[in-house]
């Protein structure tokens, strides 16, 4: 939801125009009622901020539904201590973006499937801006790979109750780390557009091959910064789960933060010129 609002900030700096466009696309989102309902007390500016929030939200929100596309939230690739990458990709975030932002920019399209493919293209960018969605860790502790961190276990401190690697890494910026609950999404969009300012950087050239960029760079992080090349170990099951080294918890922290941040004015590049 934090990538929805830097996204909606940076777009109507950009281009109010395409606002107004994906306000207007999404009145005949099928699944309208679900939005009407998070949105009934809100006006103006403020109904169309949290509407991004929730377009940004929708594909998770959905899981388990005929919307639901599993295999769009991630494009990953195995990683070792090595430092090698081996191919192919699991996960079609490529090519589901490709598609769906081709259908959200097609105006002689069904409104209704606009409404749809908007909401799958703020949330594919936001998912693979986290490492854990373009890399999974390789070794003799797991050969079949860990699925991502889906199957690695972690503490945050010896104390803390267990979770999944993967859940570790997509929560990592929207968790508190002090009080361990959820951030309010506007607050923390805030404080991210705040740290880390938009540059508000030309729209690129060949979206596409920007998407590829922006997914290989999650890939290095996922080796370099979330597996830090094997040096952390992690359990593999909640009984073994294990902490961290010192400071890595922190680590964590600023780079999941940053790369929300990115997230949100990558969205909002991707959709300028929308009408």
């Amino acid at each position: 939801m934090a990538t929805g609002a830097i996204a909606y900030d940076s777009l109507e700096r950009r281009d109010r125009q395409a606002v107004a466009a994906v306000v207007q696309i999404m009145m005949s989102h099928p699944d309208r009622a679900r939005f009407d309902g998070e949105l009934r007390d809100l006006t103006g500016a403020a109904r169309d901020r949290k509407l991004f929030e929730f377009m940004a939200r929708w594909p998770d929100d959905v899981r388990l539904t005929p919307f639901d596309h599993p295999s769009w939230h991630y494009s990953e690739k195995v990683v070792s201590a090595a430092g090698l990458v081996i191919r192919p990709a699991f996960g079609r975030a490529p090519a589901a973006f490709s598609h769906q932002l081709a259908v959200a920019r097609n105006r002689g399209a069904a409104a209704a499937d606009r409404a749809v493919a908007l909401c799958w293209v703020l949330h594919i960018v936001g998912d693979m801006h986290q490492p854990l969605h373009a890399g999974m860790w390789m070794s003799r502790r797991f050969p079949f790979t860990d699925a991502g961190g889906v199957n690695a276990w972690i503490r945050t401190s010896p104390d803390m109750k267990p979770q999944t690697f993967h859940r570790f890494w997509d929560s990592a910026g929207a968790l508190d780390p002090a009080e361990g609950h959820r951030r309010d999404p506007d607050t923390f969009a805030a404080r991210l557009e705040a740290e880390h300012p938009d540059p508000l950087s030309p729209v690129p050239g060949d979206v596409h091959k920007a998407f590829v960029r922006w997914v290989d760079e999650s890939r290095v992080l996922a080796r370099d910064i979330a597996y830090e090349d094997g040096r952390v170990v992690f359990g593999t099951s909640e009984a073994t789960a294990t902490a961290p080294p010192a400071g890595y918890v922190d680590g964590v922290q600023a780079v999941a933060e940053r790369r929300l941040a990115d997230a949100g004015s990558h969205i909002a590049a991707v959709l300028v010129g929308l009408r």
